[in-house]
């Protein structure tokens, strides 16, 4: 099934296995996170909650970096200033040996399904728009994370059966920077702001009509008499 809501784009078949590893730990984080109960109400989250998120975050990326085919041994920071580098030029030696050095050929792999339904029909997986987070704040970051989620299946390397090619590895990594900025920014007692929500018209246990600050409509019976 495809996906829906932040997941709308998510490519859910495919037969790439690192792949359907990686999106399942992060399915994994986003499903604790959401089970935090000082995640996703005022602002922020707390410090214990942004450790705990920050170790997840980690353990992704060496997750990221251990799914990488990397033959050449190129460091992050080494990607980085090719990416930037416009000066592209071939080698001079066109003879030189392939970045695959000697391994050996693998056979292609079948497609299989994420076996995580993206489209809201697993309760362990419910769309944004099915959470209750009056925290915009992790709003964001679940959408943020959601997004690197589909990222993660829209990759080249889909196509492949086992690991990532060292530029896509490094897609994810700025997502993953993404996220661990979210939690400087916002995570953490210090960062929290005590802004108080009140009860929503829907919670009110008279009902919504009786929610303060709503127009109300009264309907007046009048009675007539016939003489």
């Amino acid at each position: 099934m495809p996906g829906a809501d932040t997941f709308q784009d998510a490519i859910t078949r495919f037969r790439n296995r690192s792949i359907h590893t990686y999106v399942g730990h992060c399915l994994t984080m986003r499903g604790q996170i959401l089970q935090d109960g000082e995640f996703g109400v005022l602002s922020g989250w707390d410090s214990a909650t942004n450790q705990f998120i920050k170790e997840h975050l980690l353990r992704l990326d060496f997750l990221r970096r251990k799914i990488t085919h990397n033959p050449q041994n190129v460091d992050l920071q080494t990607l980085v200033e090719q990416a930037r580098d416009l000066k592209l030029t071939l080698p001079e030696d066109m003879n030189e040996k392939s970045p695959a050095g000697d391994e050996v050929a693998r056979p292609t792999g079948r497609e299989f399904d994420l076996p995580y339904k993206l489209d809201g029909t697993d309760p362990n997986i419910p769309l944004l728009g099915q959470i209750d987070l009056r925290n915009v704040d992790a709003r964001m970051f679940v959408t943020a994370l959601d997004q690197h989620i589909v990222e993660a299946t829209r990759l080249d390397s889909r196509f492949a059966t086992f690991r990532i090619t060292p530029r896509e590895s490094l897609m994810l990594y700025g997502s993953l920077c993404e996220l661990w900025d979210l939690c400087e920014s916002f995570g953490g007692d210090e960062n929290r702001v005590p802004i108080v929500h009140g009860v929503r018209p829907t919670e009110e246990p008279q009902g919504a009509t009786a929610s303060p600050n709503l127009e109300r409509t009264t309907s007046t019976t009048t009675s007539t008499t016939t003489k």
